[in-house]
């Protein structure tokens, strides 16, 4: 009986512990919001991504790993400058993340990262519209407030992709 409760306390005592964080390993998370772009114009992007827990680094925190879908509109052309035409940026890819484990809590998670992909860009031109494709790396530090396991809020600074802070909500699955 002594042996069955010490293992009924460490069994509890462990998934306390594997609860108390917003991101564990087999956790999915996605991600919708709008960005202050950093380039290219003032108009807000709209970006998607999504993340899924995979390496637990210890007591650290966790790697995951996802992908990031950002649209923008911009009104700056290199070889013209500022133009009333708009003009869609796209930037896909995927990207990996590492949430520490800070903080002893269900509430509060943050993580800092890196991505890359391919930005496409159509670009108006004399009647003619051509595109770009190149692509890009990025660089993110985030956090999130979670108000229930299913959804919380997330703000993200960086670089590399159409927006340099974004923001918005978080939903879990």
């Amino acid at each position: 009986m002594k042996k069955l409760s010490i293992l009924l306390i460490g069994l509890m005592f462990a998934l306390n512990i594997q609860a108390q964080h917003v991101f564990n390993k087999g956790s999915l998370l996605f991600n919708g919001g709008i960005g202050i772009p950093y380039n290219f114009g003032f108009i807000p992007s709209i970006n998607f991504s999504g993340e899924y827990g995979v390496i637990p680094t210890g007591d650290v925190g966790l790697v995951s790993f996802g992908g990031l879908f950002e649209m923008q509109f911009a009104n700056y052309n290199a070889w013209h400058g500022y133009s009333s035409t708009f003009k869609p940026i796209i930037f896909l890819g995927p990207r990996a993340a590492w949430h520490l484990h800070v903080f002893n809590s269900d509430k509060w998670d943050v993580y800092g990262g890196a991505g890359f992909g391919i930005k496409f860009r159509l670009q108006p031109y004399d009647g003619y519209y051509g595109s770009t494709v190149s692509g890009y790396g990025e660089g993110f530090v985030g956090g999130r407030m979670m108000f229930s396991e299913k959804l919380g809020l997330y703000a993200e600074a960086g670089g590399g992709a159409g927006a340099f802070i974004r923001f918005g909500v978080t939903f879990g699955f």
